[in-house]
């Protein structure tokens, strides 16, 4: 009976390990996936010579580039 006792003690310990584990894993995917997909992720790089979709003020360097 101690025998069964002691294995219940050890399978629980092991039981709470895991539990805090799976808690720590969980906490990295959603700060791994708040950065993938998060507003910080959808950066828009400005490419010279690009069209815009949206209308917008060209740029200084944009206005270099057109003959007068």
């Amino acid at each position: 009976m101690e025998e069964l006792l002691a294995i219940i003690k050890q399978q629980a310990a092991v039981n709470q390990q895991l539990t805090n584990e799976l808690a720590l894993l969980r906490e990295q995917v959603a700060y791994l996936t708040q950065k993938l997909y998060g507003k910080s992720s959808e950066k828009v790089a400005y490419q010279p010579g690009q069209l815009s979709l949206f209308e917008e003020e060209p740029l200084p360097e944009e206005d270099a580039d057109l003959p007068r």
